[in-house]
């Protein structure tokens, strides 16, 4: 016999007994479940009759609902517009006469893509486009002079032998979605990539300068 007192007393109540088979038992129980489901829509049935006598009407979704000044999801689409209103005009404008994706990459972006290619096809190991090629660490570093003692130089590899990471390890798009240190886009270019692939992850970077001429809220796709 289950344990469930209400389903116990339904079973009274359907057969005035609790002597019953498992099979009798679970069909029991799928009687009183659409059996609670049948009242449960006759109760929301007549909760939405008397809100229309009363000319109220009970939404099935909060952002349904029409108020003042709009819902919570017009007001924050509304914020967003606003926080994305001054590049999306300068996007739209940049982008006049262009239609290739690819020509909505600023010209600094490309160059510094293209830089970047180069150096991974030469087999460069330090690419120049680096977060911190313009802002790297110099002898007036306490860390710099650390190593210094230690019998680093500068562009040699970590490591006793030498052969660790030469190069810092990116910072990433860290004020994008909350993104940690190392974090790289999937545009980001590899010495395994080829000449497709390279094309494809500079097409991917372009489209995030796409041009937005109905200012519609902004957000990072990658």
């Amino acid at each position: 016999m289950p344990s469930d007192p209400k389903l116990v007393e339904y079973a009274i109540q359907v057969f005035g007994t609790t002597e019953l088979t498992a099979d009798q038992w679970k069909q029991l129980e799928d009687q009183r479940k659409m059996k609670l489901l049948f009242e449960m829509l006759q109760k929301k049935q007549r909760t939405n009759q008397m809100l229309a006598k009363s000319g109220k009407v009970k939404y099935e979704y909060d952002s349904d609902e029409d108020v003042e000044d709009g819902t919570w999801e017009h007001k924050r689409r509304r914020q967003e517009m606003q926080q994305t209103h001054g590049i999306a005009n300068v996007l739209t404008e940049n982008a006049s006469g262009k239609h290739h994706i690819g020509d909505f990459m600023p010209p600094e972006e490309l160059d510094k893509f293209m830089k970047k290619w180069e150096s991974l096809k030469g087999g460069t190991s330090l690419a120049p486009e680096s977060d911190y090629s313009d802002l790297k660490l110099t002898e007036d570093n306490v860390g710099f002079q650390m190593l210094k003692k230690l019998g680093w130089s500068e562009g040699q590899g970590l490591g006793a032998e030498g052969t660790g990471t030469a190069e810092p390890i990116n910072k990433g798009p860290v004020g994008v979605n909350n993104a940690g240190l190392g974090q790289t886009r999937p545009e980001e270019l590899s010495d395994r990539d080829d000449e497709y692939e390279a094309y494809r992850k500079r097409m991917m970077m372009a489209y995030r300068f796409r041009p937005n001429p109905l200012n519609n809220p902004r957000r990072a796709y990658y």
